[in-house]
């Protein structure tokens, strides 16, 4: 015990009569709180920012995937329909007469294969079909597994009568009564009695009563493979599969399918969210009386990104270790001088050495005042180049940590969106929608052109293709406002340019000029040769600007740097500052504009010094049309 007492004391005067440890103390605790703060504040950010994508992404996921869903729904509806009304497309086998003729013998008696082929060509319409059956008031007449099981094994999909019989009562009631739509979308049974896993979609359709479809003598069931809604409900959890869940709500409440596995269908949809205290987004799908869900696991965000930054916080800490053992070696070694001197003095004092210390000058009283003023100026050196340096680690580490904020901000990259919009580009041609096809293929060109940051520097061709892309996007999504012309003298194709820079004036034209409008905008965008320089211009014929707005653009034109501030030229301000530094002293840009009348802006583009002194202009990315 006294030992241990003796330690602390030791420790205590220690650090009492040592300068170096309570400099270390405040900088180490300085240090510590300071980078603390900052994990938690970048903590708290990141948290927001990924719940914020997470339900942005969610509600865009939901609705494409109940466009696909509705769609894929449509499909099977249009097939069994079809089955029920058009020969064709059973290869002029008529369905109706086959079951005409089996109804005609007693039920159940022999084997009629007219029936039994009837109802595989039937089948084999579609390969998701997996059963075809057709059952009057009596129940099942007939059915067509497409999936052979042994028949010691095998049980009937449609095996219980009373079930089919409650399912044509229910059409023939929708029937009689005029209900639109006729047919009904059946939930049970929803898996392959004879094979594990294998989900099913049911359909009833009626057959008409000569030309009416009041008191149907015939229903026909068609069962569907569940995977292709399986796939598609999947995309809502597609990278996000720890905290996110999708799911299908019937119209009694119960899950009919989900991301998760088999052991929730069944189970109420509300029940089973409240039980997991997740947050719910929802759709209904089309006519069908389904409802699409996304269901996100906060508490499982907060534990993604805690295991995030857990590395972090050690790595905090070794930093702090780190620091705080260069200031022990950094203090030891200033103060060593010191030290030295201290020693020297007592051994004077104490009579024990004569020894001189090393100054110059005749006046040993000014020779150590001034190695006292040395040692002084030493030690302030000393301590500046510590502050600097602790300064210099400090805006290290929030350099590193403003580059992993960017980092994980950009988590959906450019590629990743360009080939994601490609993906939907296939689909919408696949599905015929050309014009929705024309948009995602611009939209795409325009996205890869504005995200490549390794080409500032691009060619004038480069620039108008990708505003030809961009007004035509904002023409469709403003649905025609405005319409635009370019023309462009393509002598001057290579002419070299600043990446994006006759977008803002483009923009003010449509944000301004034509703010209230709903048809009869017009843009101009005209390029032609102007002795040795090029110019551009740019109009169009909306509202144009007031004298204030007037002054300030052009004041934002000769002079970029301004103080003034004008929420309109803040892009402009920009950009101009960008054409300036480009092009040199010789870049003019111009403002003509009158209310009601529309404005103009002028652009006069000398080639830029790298190009005058032979150097060769940096290549700039291409896109296509």
């Amino acid at each position: 015990m006294k030992t241990k007492s003796g330690g602390i004391s030791k420790a205590r005067q220690y650090a009492k009569s040592h300068m170096w440890c309570t400099f270390a103390a405040v900088i180490g605790a300085a240090v510590l709180l300071l980078l603390l703060v900052l994990l938690f504040y970048m903590r708290g950010q990141y948290y927001s920012f990924l719940l914020r994508t997470t339900y942005s992404t969610q509600e865009a996921l939901l609705d494409t995937v109940e466009e696909n869903l509705e769609r894929l729904l449509d499909g099977y509806v249009a097939t069994g329909s079809g089955l029920c009304v058009d020969r064709e497309m059973l290869y002029d086998t008529d369905l109706r007469a086959a079951i005409d003729e089996y109804v005609a013998s007693p039920r159940g008696a022999g084997d009629n294969q007219r029936i039994k082929n009837a109802l595989k060509i039937a089948g084999n319409v579609s390969n998701r079909i997996i059963c075809v059956a057709v059952a009057d008031a009596d129940g099942i007449l007939c059915q067509n597994d497409k999936i052979q099981i042994s028949s010691m094994t095998r049980i009937d999909i449609w095996d219980d009568e009373e079930a089919v019989r409650d399912i044509f009562e229910g059409m023939r009631a929708m029937n009689d009564g005029k209900s639109i739509p006729r047919y009904q979308l059946v939930t049970e049974p929803h898996a392959h009695p004879n094979v594990e896993n294998r989900g099913m979609l049911n359909f009833a359709f009626p057959f008409r009563n000569g030309y009416s479809y009041q008191n149907i003598p015939y229903i026909l069931l068609l069962s569907f493979q569940m995977d292709p809604a399986e796939e598609i409900l999947r995309q809502l959890t597609v990278g996000q599969e720890d905290y996110v869940q999708g799911y299908i709500e019937g119209e009694n409440g119960r899950i009919l399918l989900h991301t998760a596995g088999e052991e929730y269908i069944g189970r109420s949809a509300v029940g089973w969210k409240d039980q997991k205290k997740l947050t719910d987004l929802s759709v209904p799908v089309g006519k069908y009386g389904w409802k699409l869900h996304t269901a996100i696991d906060e508490r499982q965000i907060l534990e993604k990104v805690n295991a995030s930054y857990r590395p972090v916080l050690l790595m905090y800490f070794i930093v702090i270790l780190l620091i705080l053992g260069l200031l022990f070696w950094a203090c030891q070694h200033t103060l060593k001088p010191v030290h030295l001197i201290g020693a020297s003095i007592a051994k004077v004092q104490g009579g024990e050495s004569r020894e001189e210390i090393r100054i110059q000058g005749n006046n040993e009283i000014w020779q150590l005042a001034e190695s006292y003023n040395r040692m002084l100026h030493a030690i302030a050196l000393a301590e500046k180049a510590v502050e600097d340096q602790h300064t210099q680690a400090i805006d290290s580490m929030k350099m590193k940590q403003r580059a992993e904020r960017e980092a994980l901000e950009s988590q959906i990259n450019a590629h990743f969106i360009c080939n994601t919009i490609n993906a939907i580009n296939y689909e919408a041609i696949e599905s015929g929608n050309y014009k929705v096809s024309t948009l995602l293929k611009k939209l795409s060109n325009t996205l890869r052109y504005t995200f490549d940051q390794k080409h500032q520097n691009v060619y004038m061709r480069q620039e108008i293709v990708w505003i030809e892309q961009y007004l035509y996007l904002q023409r469709e999504r403003l649905e025609s406002v405005f319409d635009y012309e370019i023309d462009f003298d393509p002598d001057y194709d290579s002419w070299p340019c600043r990446k994006l820079m006759l977008q803002p004036f483009v923009e003010n034209s449509i944000l301004h000029g034509f703010e209230g409008w709903k048809e009869g905008g017009h843009i101009r965008i005209c390029g032609e040769g102007y002795r040795e320089l090029l110019r551009i211009t740019i109009e169009d014929n909306g509202c144009g600007m007031n004298q204030g707005q007037r002054d300030l653009i052009r004041e934002v034109l000769r002079n970029p740097g301004s103080e003034k501030k004008c929420d309109m030229g803040i892009g402009i301000r920009n950009v101009i500052m960008r054409m300036k530094m480009y092009y040199g002293e010789d870049f003019q840009a111009e403002l003509w504009t009158k209310e009601g009348k529309g404005t103009r802006f002028i652009f006069t583009l000398p080639l830029p010094p790298t190009e005058l002194h032979g150097q060769p202009d940096p290549a700039g990315n291409r896109i296509s049309v």
